[in-house]
């Protein structure tokens, strides 16, 4: 069965964040620990019904490092956070509008509308959102790499 919305490809993920982190590299695999200690990060995009239709997951690693190079902190902000397992309050800003900018990865010109909802822990997903990481229908992930600042597991799920 298809999905609704469509999954990205490395070109394309390359293509949108790559406007916003130079140097970053993408290749396609990579698994992201979907289990609450795993750490990861999901932007939940909700369609015009309010209801959950696709996830962005970030590794704890990845959320970081992206949410560090977005505002340029130190490097070491990244080992901070993974430490800590807390990015903090300027880290969970920057993840926010990074994952409102991945709603473009999941759509094209016949997809229906989404929008980011919010950016929750593993922990906090609500059940509608949690129900789509079992899905075996629509799934990608891709390793990402930045210059300076690491990065991780980057994983698209779709209805």
């Amino acid at each position: 069965m298809a999905t609704a919305f469509s999954l990205p490809d490395v070109p394309k993920v390359q293509s949108i964040l790559g406007q916003l982190f130079d140097g970053l590299e993408v290749k396609v695999g990579g698994t992201l620990d979907k289990t609450p200690a795993g750490g990861a990060l999901f932007g939940v995009f909700i369609g015009d019904g309010n209801v959950p239709v696709a996830l962005c997951g970030a590794d704890l690693s990845l959320a970081a490092s992206l949410a560090a190079a977005l505002s340029m902190l130190p490097p070491a902000a990244v080992k901070e956070a993974i430490e800590t397992r807390d990015l903090g309050n300027v880290m969970r800003e920057n993840l926010h509008e990074i994952m409102n900018i991945c709603t473009r990865l999941v759509l094209d010109s016949s997809s229906p509308h989404l929008k980011l909802d919010q950016v929750y822990p593993y922990k906090s997903l609500p059940t509608a959102a949690a129900a789509i990481l079992g899905t075996t229908q629509g799934h990608r992930e891709f390793q990402l790499q930045l210059p300076r600042y690491g990065g991780g597991v980057l994983s698209l799920l779709s209805t």
